[in-house]
C-alpha cells in the first residue's frame, strides 16, 4: 500500500511538473506572438501615418515624416537584436536583408523608370543606377531626388535604412556585444542629431533637404538600437504609462505649431523609448496596436510603402482623386506582398540560408 501511495504521489508530481512546464512554454510562445502582433501594429500605424500625410495632408501635423521615423526606430531595435543579441551570421543577415528588400525594390524601381521612359519624362541613366544602388539621396545632386520626374522620391528613407544595416553589421566585426555596442550606437545617434543641428543652424552651406540624408536621419535607427541593448543590459522596466506619454510627446514634436527642430532632436529619443517599452504599455495602447486592420497594414507595409508613391504623385489624373488613389495604392501593395515580396523572400531564404525552419520559429522575436 505504501508503495502504491508513493507511486501515485510521484505520478501526480510529474503530471503537475509537466503542466507547469507546458504553461511556461505556452506563456513564452504567447509573449513572442504578442511581440509580433504589437510590432506589426506599430508598422501599421507608421504606414497609415505616411498614407495620411501623402493623400490627405493635415496642415496641423507632419504625419508622413512621423510615419517614416516610426519605421526607423523599429528597424533599429530589430536589427540590434538580430546582430548584437542573436549574433546572426553576417552571411545569413545579408541574405535575409536581400530577400526582404531587393526583389520587390528592384521591380518597383525598374517599373517606375520604365513608366517614366514611356511617358517621355526626362531622366539620366545615372539616376537609375544610383536608385538601384541606394545612393540616390547623394547622387546625382541635380536633379535632387525630390525634384526627379520619376516617382522615386520616397526611396530616401530606404537609403537611410540600408546604410544603417551596413554600418551596424560592420560594427559587429569590431564590437562583440553588450554595453560597448550600446554606447557606440547611442553615441552615433547623438552625433547624427548634432550634425542635423549644424545643418539646421547653417542653412546657407547645408545640403539641400538635409533632413533626408543618412547622416541626419540615422539618429532614429541608432538611438533605438543602442537603447534596446542598454535596456537589456540593466533590465530597465517602466510604468505602463511611460511609453504612452513618450509616444504622445513624440507626436507633439511633429505639430506645425511646435519648433521644427524638435522633429530631429527630441522626437528620436521619445520614439526610441516608447517603442522599446511598448510591451509594458497600458492595455489601451496595446489594444490599439493589436487591432487586426493595423496588423494587416503592418504586414503589407513595405510593399505599400514602395507602390504608393506613383499613386500619390499622379493622384490628380486619377478619377476620384486622392480617395481612389489611396485605395489603389493599398491594393497594389497587397498584390505585391502576396505575389512578389513574400514568395520570393521565402524561396530565397529556404534556398540560401541555413536552419531556415529554426529562423522561422524565432520570428516571434526577430521578425523584421
Amino acid at each position: 500500500k505504501i508503495n502504491i501511495l508513493r507511486d501515485n504521489h510521484v505520478n501526480s508530481c510529474n503530471i503537475r511538473a509537466r503542466g507547469i512546464q507546458q504553461a511556461r512554454d505556452n506563456t513564452g510562445q504567447n509573449m513572442n506572438n504578442n511581440r509580433v502582433i504589437i510590432w506589426d501594429g506599430w508598422r501599421g500605424m507608421a504606414i497609415l501615418l505616411l498614407l495620411t500625410g501623402h493623400f490627405f495632408d493635415q496642415k496641423w501635423i507632419w504625419e508622413d515624416r512621423l510615419g517614416v521615423d516610426a519605421f526607423f526606430v523599429l528597424s533599429g531595435m530589430l536589427m540590434s537584436e538580430i546582430l548584437f543579441v542573436k549574433r546572426m551570421r553576417l552571411r545569413d543577415f545579408y541574405i535575409r536583408r536581400f530577400s526582404r528588400i531587393i526583389p520587390a525594390f528592384f521591380v518597383f524601381v525598374l517599373v517606375a523608370y520604365a513608366f517614366a521612359w514611356v511617358a517621355s519624362y526626362s531622366f539620366e541613366s545615372q539616376e537609375l543606377i544610383a536608385s538601384l544602388g541606394f545612393i540616390r539621396t547623394y547622387y546625382p545632386l541635380d536633379p535632387h531626388i525630390w525634384a526627379s520626374d520619376v516617382p522615386i522620391g520616397h526611396l530616401w528613407s530606404l537609403n537611410v535604412e540600408e546604410h544603417a544595416y551596413v554600418i551596424m553589421s560592420l560594427l559587429t566585426l569590431l564590437i562583440l556585444r553588450g554595453h560597448k555596442a550600446a554606447y557606440t550606437l547611442i553615441f552615433l545617434g547623438l552625433a547624427s542629431i548634432g550634425i542635423c543641428f549644424y545643418y539646421y543652424t547653417h542653412e546657407a552651406i547645408a545640403p539641400t533637404e538635409f533632413r533626408i540624408r543618412t547622416e541626419s536621419a540615422i539618429s532614429f535607427v541608432f538611438l533605438s538600437a543602442g537603447y534596446h541593448l542598454f535596456k537589456r543590459q540593466i533590465n530597465i522596466r517602466v510604468p505602463g504609462y511611460f511609453p504612452v506619454l513618450a509616444l504622445l510627446g513624440a507626436f507633439s514634436c511633429y505639430l506645425t505649431v511646435m519648433p521644427d527642430w524638435l522633429t530631429f532632436s527630441v522626437a528620436p529619443l521619445l520614439l526610441a523609448f516608447s517603442l522599446n517599452h511598448i510591451r509594458e504599455a497600458g492595455f489601451v495602447l496595446r489594444g490599439i496596436l493589436e487591432l487586426k486592420v493595423l496588423r494587416l497594414m503592418g504586414l503589407w507595409s513595405f510593399s505599400i510603402y514602395l507602390w504608393q508613391q506613383p499613386f500619390y504623385e499622379y493622384a490628380w489624373v486619377i478619377p476620384g482623386g486622392n480617395y481612389v488613389a489611396v485605395v489603389l495604392a493599398i491594393s497594389a501593395g497587397f498584390l505585391s506582398f502576396y505575389f512578389l515580396e513574400n514568395p520570393l523572400r521565402i524561396w530565397i531564404n529556404k534556398r540560401w540560408t541555413k536552419k531556415f525552419q529554426k529562423d522561422q520559429q524565432s520570428l516571434g522575436y526577430v521578425r523584421e
